[in-house]
């Protein structure tokens, strides 16, 4: 059973050379995180430096269309200070936020436990790309094969207006007790499949 319980473990842990992080337009469905000064969550989520948070259209900075996380919207700016970064409390293997008025200029940043990869709104094959105030597009980070993202960094370059965020999901990396409970929960099903197999030999015999 110990072996059982360790081979499930071994092929649950990916490796690290098979690592990635692909970032594509699409996620969006939540349910999303409340945003403040602090951070995602109240700072429980990610903490914020940089940036600043506003709750309402700015001179400069425009609450993205589709802004429904409690209203507020993180702009990253020559007035709004950048780089604005979340760096995330616990690791997260997903990401997803509403880019609004996406502009060639819009510069994000994420940091893994592998690599730093950069992305703008020709990497991302956006189909706007001219800081429309009227259209926002959410996108997604996937992480796989052991990578994780540690921090998210929005900035612009040059320096102009704001690249402005809204709508933030993760997805956690589960705690090391959650993946034990895990092992513990599919030893206890092989157990019981077993312990039922032999139960019914005694019967026919």
């Amino acid at each position: 059973m110990k072996l059982a319980l360790l081979g499930a473990a071994m092929c649950a842990m990916p490796t690290m050379a098979d690592a990635a992080l692909v970032g594509s337009l699409g996620g969006g469905t939540g349910p999303f995180l409340t945003l403040s000064s602090v951070g995602l969550n109240g700072g429980s989520v990610a903490t914020l430096s940089g940036g600043t948070v506003y709750n309402s259209d700015q001179p400069f900075a425009d609450d993205p269309a589709g802004t429904i996380s409690g209203g507020t919207f993180l702009a990253a700016g020559p007035l709004a200070g950048q780089p604005a970064s979340l760096n995330f409390t616990n690791p997260v293997t997903y990401l997803s936020f509403l880019w609004g008025s996406p502009d060639t200029y819009n510069r994000l940043s994420l940091t893994t436990n592998v690599a730093t990869y950069a992305f703008d709104v020709a990497s991302l094959n956006f189909s706007v790309r001219d800081g429309n105030q009227a259209f926002s597009q959410y996108v997604q980070f996937a992480a796989s094969a052991g990578e994780t993202i540690s921090s998210v960094s929005f900035a612009n370059l040059p320096a102009a207006d704001a690249f402005e965020t809204a709508n933030f999901s993760v997805t956690a990396v589960p705690e090391p007790a959650t993946w034990a409970m895990l092992f513990v929960g599919f030893g206890m099903v092989g157990a019981t499949a077993r312990y039922r197999r032999r139960s019914t030999k005694l019967a026919i015999a």
